[in-house]
């Protein structure tokens, strides 16, 4: 609500008395003033418990916001201080100071109120980081203890199967050799990729890995930049005015070029990195824990909000043994224009070799364009790092 025209009851000089300035003073001292007193008069602000000083507060803050609307629109309209037909008298003036430093007195009080509970926020927080911290380190103990307790029990489960049945033990350790041969075999990945393979293993070599990879490199940018340049100077005059033109679409050929053939190159090795994790290797886990944890891995990855969908997963009864199969599917366009024809497909088999130990092998299946390949080997090397986290870790 606008306020009045206070030329009717009210001298100007009397607005400005409420701000705590002198006749006269600026629109920018005005505006600066109300808001100092606003901090301290505000209901939000108003910090004192009782009713009565609440109510004052508010009557306070009110005529403090009537005054500062009224001199602003003064100054709006005539860009000039107001005059006033009467001057206030000192007992009006001391009245007025003897407020002002009464607020003083209860805006240095009411600070130093909130400057204690600050502090006492930061202590409560500082105790609950300790609480948080102590929380995980007893976490972290109760798991190695649960883990220390089932490889015991696993210990003791087969000391015990040795001493009862030591011949049966043994003709038993004959057929599980024989079917772990035929189970590995059964499990191990199809050699898919057989030249990728190839100069991928020469350049993961730690002794000479880094020659190969660099003279690789040397002789990708020689094809480019011969391919560019006959390209390029087979339009333009190689001695001409246009020649500048061409040395830049020259460059950009070469630079677009190294992109493409980095990121193809960078997927082919991911992929062929997460081939060769996937191998049939052992690991410390019973076939139904690995069989969780392979979910659990499934489940914390995903792209573009995709996640993985398993097709095929079974545990067999005696949980001996599991077999999964997972698919990836997603579009870079946007949801609904076209179906998905980005796939990367997941299968794992896992047996039980022994008391809490498990014989498991993956790999990996993409059915992409060929543009495509740099972010579908980006979840390949994803989903290797969470599996190899969870279960390859604990070889």
């Amino acid at each position: 609500m606008p306020a009045t025209d206070p030329r009717t009851h009210e001298d100007y000089d009397r607005l400005y008395y409420r701000l705590d300035l002198e006749p006269g003073a600026s629109a920018a001292d005005i505006k600066h003033n109300y808001r100092q007193l606003a901090q301290i008069l505000h209901p939000d602000k108003w910090r004192h418990p009782s009713a009565a000083s609440l109510h004052w507060a508010d009557e306070q803050f009110k005529r403090i916001k009537e005054a500062r609307e009224v001199l602003e629109a003064y100054w709006a309209m005539h860009h000039q201080a107001p005059s006033s037909g009467t001057v206030p008298g000192n007992a009006q003036l001391l009245r007025v100071r003897e407020q002002m430093r009464e607020l003083e007195v209860r805006r240095e009080r009411l600070h130093g109120e909130l400057d204690g509970l600050q502090r006492d926020r930061l202590r409560a927080l500082a105790e609950i980081a300790r609480m948080q911290t102590e929380r995980e380190r007893l976490i972290g103990e109760i798991v190695r203890l649960r883990d220390d307790v089932a490889s015991e029990r696993a210990a003791h489960a087969v000391w015990r199967d040795n001493e009862q049945a030591a011949s049966e033990a043994e003709d038993q350790a004959t057929a599980e050799h024989a079917a772990e041969a035929l189970a590995d075999h059964d499990l191990a990945p199809t050699a898919r990729h057989p030249i990728r393979n190839f100069f991928f293993a020469r350049f993961d070599d730690p002794s000479r890995g880094w020659l190969m990879t660099l003279s690789a490199a040397v002789v990708v940018l020689i094809v480019l930049f011969v391919a560019a340049h006959r390209l390029v100077f087979s339009v333009f005059d190689a001695t001409g005015s246009w020649r500048w033109l061409g040395v830049l679409l020259q460059a950009v050929l070469i630079a677009t070029g190294a992109i493409l053939a980095g990121g193809f190159a960078w997927s082919q090795r991911t992929l062929h990195r997460a081939d060769r994790a996937g191998r049939m290797h052992g690991v410390p886990l019973p076939a139904r824990e690995t069989w969780q944890r392979v979910g659990a891995a499934l489940r914390g990855t995903g792209r573009h909000g995709a996640s993985w969908q398993i097709e095929t997963g079974a545990l067999s009864p005696d949980d001996s043994s599991f077999t999964l199969q997972a698919v990836l599917r997603f579009s870079t366009r946007q949801h609904g224009e076209s179906e998905a024809h980005q796939t990367v497909t997941f299968r794992c088999r896992a047996h039980a070799a022994g008391a809490g130990t498990t014989r498991i092998a993956w790999d990996f299946g993409v059915q992409a364009p060929t543009w495509w390949l740099v972010p579908a080997a980006g979840v390949v090397r994803d989903l290797r790092r969470r599996v190899e986290a969870d279960i390859a870790g604990r070889i």
